[in-house]
């Protein structure tokens, strides 16, 4: 127990003593009072794949600077905010494959002139078209971000669970196996600290924790096959999120409302993502991208899919090239049933859902007994969903690509999706200690998007 906390000391000593700042980008003006910049100054989020900023399958600069934790930082005016910046394309889902991020290269596919409905073209970026990325040895964008003295502020990490928070090191010894735990805490060079210890080590002001979905969200994503990752345990969650809350209390100051400064989140209902809900249940035209009909003039249905109740996961296009779901004798269909892997059935849907309310039951619970502020999270993801959500003139919805808050892998936020998550954050944090950091100007911040640069 002494050498570890001799080793953490260690590792605080040496980051305060070579710390550095690095050049953020240009910030909203805001206006922020000592004591509120006080509560901001060292600032840290924890989390995975939201929190980090991953969006369009996966984790680059030019969207990690849009995380909500980053915009929290620029309302209140920290630009001393630190995030593990990847060059382009950045790493995620397809890099197993040799690419990065999603990149839209048509609303509608030129290829396919003759269709009724848009056909978006979308590819993965491939790394060989990025000579200068090295994804495998040094896949931040810059060396000051890969030396960068101390932890960093956010410290999210795609794929983890909860329990990898406390006890996830490197990838290998981790619950998860996210890979992209050694590029965040870029152990063992940081001392073989966990997210936690490094949290501990930099002494925050205020952490945000959002935590929990990726405990489920494998097993959707493999459409709950056999073989799909099984999700976290009602009893296994509870008992790691208590002690990471339980935790994280201890490391934060308690304000003048005798409340910590950590705040959380619950875990939104996945299955209203638009990953789960853009491919119909029927077979698609391959010319006019609208449902095939058969001589009465009705919609042909998927083989072995419930049209009533399945909800078919985007990759199942890729069975679809294949032939497979679609009927013998209709365009290149084998009669054979789309692979379980490709969609969700009704038991698996109410699994994922029931789950969901389990783990949201214990993070509710738990973060009453510590007096750990909540932000419903569930409850505004699934107004995205029912209503759309407005703001800055524009209605954000769950259409995938034009509804304007998810992006491309249909599962997380788009960089002004992020901007309100960040004032949902802000609203909680600003009511609860009764100050009033502005939030983000969701005008502003389309101006200062425009056209994305590399």
């Amino acid at each position: 127990m002494k050498l570890v906390r001799l080793s953490v000391c260690l590792i605080l000593v040496t980051f305060l003593i070579s710390a550095c700042s690095l050049p953020t980008p240009d910030i909203t003006e805001t206006t922020t009072s000592s004591a509120e910049a006080l509560l901001f100054s060292r600032y840290m989020a924890i989390g995975d794949n939201i929190t980090a900023g991953y969006q369009s399958a996966a984790l680059t600069k030019i969207h990690q600077e849009y995380s909500f934790p980053a915009l929290i930082a620029r309302q209140a005016n920290n630009a001393d905010f630190m995030q593990p910046l990847l060059g382009y394309p950045g790493l995620g889902s397809e890099s197993f494959a040799g690419f990065g991020i999603l990149e839209l290269l048509y609303l509608d596919n030129p290829n396919t002139p003759n269709t009724i409905n848009p056909d978006p073209l979308i590819r993965p970026a491939a790394f060989a078209d990025y000579p200068d990325f090295k994804p495998l040895f040094d896949p931040y964008f810059s060396s000051d971000i890969r030396n960068y003295p101390l932890p960093y502020n956010n410290l999210g990490i795609p794929g983890i669970y909860v329990e990898d928070v406390i006890y996830g090191i490197t990838a290998s010894n981790s619950a998860s196996k996210s890979p992209l735990i050694d590029v965040v805490l870029r152990n063992p060079t940081a001392g073989n600290l966990s997210a936690f210890e490094q949290a501990k080590a930099f002494v925050p002001s205020l952490i945000t924790c959002w935590i929990g979905t990726y405990d489920v969200l494998p097993y959707a994503l493999f459409g709950g096959a056999d073989g799909a990752p099984l999700p976290t345990s009602k009893n296994d969650f509870f008992t790691a999120y208590a002690e990471l809350i339980d935790s994280l209390a201890n490391i934060v100051p308690q304000l003048g409302t005798n409340l910590p400064s950590l705040f959380a989140a619950n875990v939104p209902d996945i299955t209203r993502a638009p990953f789960f809900n853009t491919v119909p249940p029927v077979v698609m035209d391959t010319l006019t991208n609208a449902p095939l009909l058969d001589a009465n003039g009705n919609p042909i249905p998927l083989v072995g899919v419930n049209p009533q109740t399945d909800l078919l996961l985007n990759t199942a296009r890729q069975a679809f090239r294949s032939g497979l779901g679609i009927p013998a004798g209709v365009l290149n269909g084998t009669g054979e049933p789309l692979p379980d892997q490709y969609f969700l059935d009704a038991a698996e849907i109410d699994l994922i859902r029931s789950t969901i309310d389990d783990y949201n039951d214990a993070i509710m619970r738990i973060c009453a007994f510590r007096g750990v502020a909540l932000v419903d999270m569930h409850t505004f993801f699934n107004v995205i969903s029912e209503s759309g959500y407005e703001a800055g003139g524009i209605l954000f919805t769950d259409k995938f690509i034009t509804g304007s808050f998810y992006s491309l892998d249909g599962i997380h936020p788009t960089d002004l999706g992020n901007a309100l998550l960040a004032n949902q954050w802000l609203d909680k944090v600003n009511r609860t200690f009764n100050i009033s950091v502005p939030k983000v100007d969701i005008v502003k911040l389309v101006q200062e998007l425009g056209p994305k640069s590399r």
